[in-house]
C-alpha cells in the first residue's frame, strides 16, 4: 500500500467518467419515458436512500507495519465493520462478512492476510474466487494492497499451464485459486512435495461471494472444504458475501464449523440512493420490446448499463437480433463478427461457460466506456469491477430476493443508480405489498443437500485419495463428523474395503478409476462435460450434458457471442462437439421426458383422497431429445434423429436417479404440458428456485398409490442426477400453487389452463397428508441370491457414450461376474455386459431372483 486516495478494499479510487452523465432522478424519468414508448408501463416506484458511513479506529492487534499503512491511506479509519471482521480473525475465529455490496469486504481479506504473512512469514495464503473472472479482476487489487509488505501474490485457474502451476506456489505467499482447480488439480496432487509443502503450510483460506455455493456447486463445496481441512489442519478461513440468508448457519453448515458473523445490521459502509422503477409488461410482442428498449439505451449513450436475463438462450438471441441491420430484420442474414456487432448496436452477451479471452475483452470494453451496455445471465452478479454502472435493467423479475440485491447491487455503486425491472409475469405486482412487500423480503436459504448419495460417492473417492496421499488417513476423519453417517460409510470403505460397492454407484467407480478429481467436476453432479470447438479449431465455451441437450445437440444451432453455428458432432466419449459457421435461424429441441416413479417404497410424502393423490417419490427419468424444429423467419421444418438422419442415428437420453412429486386427478385434470410447467413456474417462484432446476414429465405406472390399476399423470422433478430435493415443499403447498399458477395463467390470458388448475385445487383442498412409504424393495441381494432384469424385458445400459434403453436376452454367472446378453444393435452378434452396467427401470423392468450356486430362479 502506498499514499494517495484508496476505496475500501485497498485499491486506488477512480472511474470512467460517462459522457452524458445526469442526476439519478432525472435518469429515473427518461428511463420510464423510453419503457412507456415501447409498451412496458411504469406503476410503481421506489427510492432506496443514501446512508452515511461509520468509522472505527484500525484496530491496535494488527502488525505495526500495516497499522502504519492503513492509517496512511484511511486517515477516518475504516469502516466499523471491517474493524470488528479483522479483530475477530486476527483473534482466530472463522468469520462471514455479509454486509451490502461495495462495502470493502476485500480489505478484511487483504488486511487479515498481511497481518498472519507479517507475523509467520512461512505460512500461506489460499484464496477460493468462484470464477476466473473474478480471479483477474481481484488480482491487481491483491497485488496494489501487498506491494508495500513485500508479499508476492499468483495466481492458478483453468488457464495456467500444468507445468508452471508449481513454481508459482514455490513464489507466492498469497495464491488466488478458483474452486475448480483446487479441487481437481491442488487435492490430486498432494503427493506431489511442491503441493504437498503448500497445502502444510496454509493458514487461512478466503471464500468470496459466498452465495453462490448453492444447489449442486453448493453441495459439492460443502464435502470439498471438508476434504480440505482434513489435509491441511489448522487452516481457518474468512468468507464474505453481500447477499445471505441466515450467514452464521449457511457458513457452519457450507464448512462444518462455527462462524462469527457480522450482517447488514453490522454495516458500517456508505451507499449512494438508487432508484428503483417496475414496470408491467404487455405478453404480445415483448421480447422485441425489449430488444427496442436496449437499442434505444445504447444509441443514447446516457450511462452505461448492465440488463439481466435468466436463461442463457435470451441473452444469445437478444444480442443477436440487435446486431442485425435493420432492414433485414427477421430475414435470414450472414452474421456479422464481433466487432461488427459490437460498432452496430453498443452491446455484447455475457454468460457462464464464454472462453477467457472473450470474457476479459467484454469486461474491459464495458469498464473503459466502449461498451454501452452488456446483456448477461446470473455470471455478472458477481462482484467485477466493471467500472460505473448508472443503470440496471432486470428484463423479468428475478427469480430469488438474492438475485435481485445482487444484480442492483451493479448499480450506482460510487453515484446514484438506477434499476428498471420489467415484470411481465406480475410475480411482483401480483404479489402482496407490490414493490415495497418484495423489497423487504429476506434472502432466501440456499440449497444444500448433502443426501445425494452420487455426489456423496463421487467425494468418498476423492477424500480416499487424499488420504491415502497423505499421513492422515485415519487420524482426520473427525474433519467429516458433520457430514451424514452414510457418506463416512463410504470414505471409510474405499479407504479399508469391506463391502460391495451398490450396483447404482458402480459406473462412478469405474468412472473414477481415470481420476475422480477430474471425473467429477464440482458444478456439474457427475454429469458429462463438453468442449465446443468452431472453425480453425477456435474454443466457443463449455457445456454440461443437460446444457448441450438444450443448446447444442446434433443439428443445432448453437450461439455464442450473438453468433450463430451449427452443430455438425457432438462426440460423447471426446467430449467435444463441432460446431461451424451458420446464417440467422434458430432451432429447438424436440424434448420428452420419461418419468418412473418408485410408487413401491420410494414415497417420501404423499397426499390423498379417493383415487386422487399428489406424491413425493423417489423416480428416474430419461430426458430424450428426439430431433429439432428448425426456423427460418416464419417457415418451420422438424428433423428427426433416426437412421436416415444426417445429424444423428439414434436419439440423445440422459438418465438419471431423482426426486420429484408426481400427481393424479379425475377427468384428466393436469395432465397437460401447460398445466404442468405452470405449476413449475409458480412452485419456483414461491420458494425462489431457478427453472432450469426442475423438470416436467409424464409418468405411467402399473399401479397407483390408491389401488393396483395402471395410472398415468404428470410430474414436476429434480434435475439433479441423484437430486437436491428442490420439489420436496410443493406435496405439502400444492393447493397454493395451483391457486398461484392459475393466476400466472390468466395473466397470461390461458382461461383453459386456468380453469383446469383451479379445479385441481378444490381437489387438493380435501386431501389428507399421510406418512411415506417405508418399504423396501426386493431387488437386492441376499447370500446366494441376486435380483435381476427378467429375460424380455427393457432396461437402462450405462456404456462409454452415456446411457441407453436396451432389451436383456438372458444372464449367466462366470468367473468374471455375472454377465447379462443383451439384444444386439446387428444381426449375427453378441452383446454381452457386466451386471452392473444394467440398471432397472422402476415400473417397467419385471425382475426375478437367481440363485448364484444351484442356477435356479425364483419371481421377485
Amino acid at each position: 500500500m502506498g499514499g494517495g486516495s484508496k476505496d475500501r478494499s485497498g485499491a486506488p479510487l477512480g472511474g470512467t467518467h460517462v459522457k452524458g452523465e445526469m442526476d439519478a432522478l432525472v435518469r429515473s424519468g427518461w428511463v420510464a419515458g423510453l419503457a412507456n414508448d415501447r409498451g412496458f408501463e411504469v406503476v410503481e416506484q421506489h427510492v432506496l436512500p443514501a446512508r452515511e458511513p461509520t468509522f472505527s479506529p484500525i484496530p491496535e492487534t494488527l502488525h505495526p507495519a500495516l497499522q502504519e499503512a492503513l492509517a496512511e491511506s484511511f486517515p477516518q479509519g475504516l469502516y466499523s465493520h471491517q474493524v470488528d471482521a479483522i479483530s475477530r480473525a486476527v483473534a482466530g475465529d472463522d468469520v462471514c462478512v455479509a454486509t451490502s455490496t461495495a462495502s470493502g469486504k476485500s480489505l478484511v481479506f487483504m488486511a487479515t492476510a498481511a497481518n498472519l504473512l507479517l507475523n509467520e512469514p512461512t505460512m500461506r495464503v489460499l484464496a477460493l474466487y468462484p470464477a476466473r473472472a473474478l480471479i483477474q479482476d481481484q488480482l491487481d487489487k491483491w497485488r496494489a494492497f501487498a506491494v508495500g509488505f513485500g508479499l508476492s501474490i499468483g495466481y492458478i485457474d483453468g488457464d495456467v499451464p500444468m507445468d508452471r502451476r508449481p513454481a508459482i506456489l514455490r513464489a507466492s505467499s498469497i495464491v488466488l485459486m478458483t474452486p475448480d482447480v483446487a479441487h481437481a488439480w491442488l487435492l490430486s496432487h498432494l503427493d506431489d512435495s511442491v503441493v504437498r509443502t503448500f497445502v502444510d503450510s496454509v493458514r487461512l483460506l478466503v471464500l468470496d461471494e459466498a452465495h453462490v455455493y448453492d444447489g449442486v456447486f453448493g453441495t459439492n463445496m460443502c464435502f470439498m472444504l471438508r476434504r480440505l481441512f482434513a489435509v491441511a489442519p489448522g487452516t481457518r478461513f474468512l468468507m464474505s458475501t453481500a447477499t445471505l440468508h441466515e450467514p452464521a448457519a449457511f457458513a457452519a453448515k457450507l464448512t462444518g464449523r462455527s462462524v462469527v458473523a457480522f450482517g447488514k445490521e453490522a454495516d458500517g459502509a456508505g451507499a449512494p440512493e438508487k432508484h428503483i422503477l417496475l414496470a408491467s409488461s404487455p405478453a404480445r410482442g415483448a421480447f422485441e420490446r425489449k430488444a427496442d428498449l436496449l437499442r434505444a439505451l445504447a444509441g443514447e449513450r446516457k450511462g452505461r448499463f448492465l440488463a439481466f436475463a435468466d436463461s442463457r438462450r435470451t441473452v444469445e438471441m437478444l444480442v443477436s437480433v440487435l446486431g442485425r441491420l435493420p432492414e433485414t430484420d427477421g430475414e435470414e442474414e450472414e452474421p456479422p463478427s464481433e466487432a461488427a456487432m459490437w460498432s452496430r448496436s453498443g452491446i455484447l452477451p455475457y454468460r457462464a461457460g464464454y472462453e477467457h479471452d472473450d470474457r476479459t475483452e467484454i469486461q474491459h470494453a464495458l469498464s473503459n466506456g466502449t461498451l454501452a451496455g452488456v446483456v448477461s445471465t446470473s455470471a455478472l452478479e458477481l462482484g467485477l469491477d466493471i467500472g460505473e454502472i448508472n443503470l440496471v435493467v432486470m428484463l423479468n423479475a428475478p427469480s430469488s430476493t438474492k438475485a435481485f440485491w445482487q444484480r442492483l447491487g451493479r448499480a450506482g455503486r460510487r453515484s446514484a443508480g438506477t434499476c428498471l425491472i420489467l415484470d411481465g409475469e406480475r410475480s411482483i405486482l401480483g404479489s402482496d405489498g407490490g414493490l415495497s412487500g418484495y423489497l423487504s423480503r429476506p434472502a432466501e436459504p440456499n440449497w444444500l443437500y448433502l443426501d445425494n448419495r452420487y455426489i456423496q460417492y463421487a467425494n468418498a473417492l476423492c477424500a480416499a485419495q487424499e488420504l491415502k496421499s497423505t499421513s492422515r488417513a485415519r487420524a482426520d476423519l473427525a474433519e467429516f463428523s458433520t457430514l451424514p453417517d452414510a457418506f463416512v460409510r463410504m470414505l471409510q470403505n474405499e479407504l479399508d474395503p469391506c463391502e460391495a460397492i451398490p450396483p447404482d454407484l458402480y459406473p462412478l467407480k469405474q468412472k473414477g478409476h481415470g481420476g475422480p478429481h477430474r471425473e467429477f467436476p464440482l458444478r456439474s453432479a457427475m454429469e458429462q462435460n463438453f468442449q465446443v470447438i468452431g472453425p480453425l479449431e477456435r474454443r466457443l465455451g463449455t457445456l454440461t450434458l443437460s446444457q448441450a441437450l438444450r443448446e447444442a445437440y446434433p443439428g443445432a444451432v448453437y450461439h455464442y457471442m450473438g453468433r450463430p453455428h451449427r452443430v455438425k458432432q457432438m462426440n460423447y466419449r471426446s467430449g467435444f462437439i463441432r460446431v461451424s459457421r451458420e446464417k440467422r435461424r434458430t432451432t429447438r429441441p424436440i424434448a420428452q421426458a420419461k418419468v418412473f416413479p418408485r410408487f413401491g417404497g420410494g414415497v417420501l410424502a404423499a397426499r390423498r383422497s379417493g383415487r386422487s393423490f399428489v406424491a413425493e417419490c423417489e423416480m428416474q427419468v430419461s430426458e430424450r431429445v428426439l430431433g429439432f424444429v428448425e426456423s427460418v423467419g416464419a417457415a418451420k421444418v422438424e428433423h428427426r434423429y433416426g437412421p436416415g438422419s444426417s445429424y444423428s442415428q439414434r436419439e440423445l437420453n440422459r438418465f438419471f436417479e431423482t426426486t420429484g412429486v408426481c400427481w393424479l386427478f379425475p377427468e384428466q385434470c393436469g395432465r397437460s404440458e401447460r398445466v404442468a410447467d405452470a405449476i413449475r413456474q409458480a412452485y419456483c417462484y414461491e420458494y425462489s428456485i431457478q427453472e432450469r432446476d426442475l423438470g416436467v414429465g409424464f409418468f405411467f405406472a402399473k399401479s397407483s398409490l390408491c389401488d393396483d390399476e395402471t395410472c398415468e399423470g404428470a410430474c414436476v422433478f429434480d434435475a439433479t442426477n441423484g437430486s437436491l430435493r428442490l420439489s420436496q415443499r410443493l406435496t405439502e403447498s400444492f393447493d397454493v400453487v395451483l391457486r398461484r399458477a392459475a393466476g400466472m395463467c390468466r395473466v397470461e390470458g390461458d382461461e383453459v389452463a386456468a380453469r383446469d388448475l383451479l379445479a385441481m385445487a378444490l381437489y387438493a383442498e380435501e386431501m389428507t397428508l399421510g406418512p411415506p412409504d417405508g418399504s423396501i424393495d426386493a431387488a437386492d441381494s441376499d447370500g446366494q441370491w441376486v435380483a435381476l432384469v427378467a429375460p424380455r424385458e427393457t432396461a437402462m445400459h450405462w456404456g462409454p457414450s452415456g446411457s441407453e434403453e436396451v432389451v436383456v436376452k438372458g444372464f449367466r454367472y462366470t468367473p468374471q461376474g455375472i454377465l447379462y446378453e443383451l439384444e444386439p444393435a446387428t444381426k449375427n452378434s453378441r452383446w454381452l455386459v457386466r451386471h452392473e452396467t444394467i440398471q432397472p427401470i422402476h415400473g417397467v423392468s419385471r425382475m426375478v431372483r437367481y440363485n448364484l450356486v444351484t442356477g435356479d430362479e425364483a419371481e421377485v
